[in-house]
């Protein structure tokens, strides 16, 4: 059975709206930093804020801006 590869794509983050979700691996993949770094920023205040849906970290494109637009 073929992966799901909707959840693996790099996200064209100036073509989605402010208020998009992103995963953490779409952010790993969008920005260079591994997955487990992302996860230890989220539970020590770094990277960019966190929103939870549904129990799992998301991360809204306007933050990810914010986010990259100060590193």
């Amino acid at each position: 059975m073929p992966a799901d590869s909707s959840q693996n794509t790099i996200p064209d983050i100036e073509r989605l709206p402010d208020s998009a979700l992103l995963t953490r691996r779409q952010l790993s993949d969008l920005s260079n930093f591994a997955l487990i770094t992302l996860k230890v920023w989220a539970k020590s205040g770094r990277g960019p804020r966190i929103t939870v849906v549904e129990g799992r970290p998301r991360y809204r494109v306007r933050d990810v801006r914010e986010w990259m637009g100060a590193a």
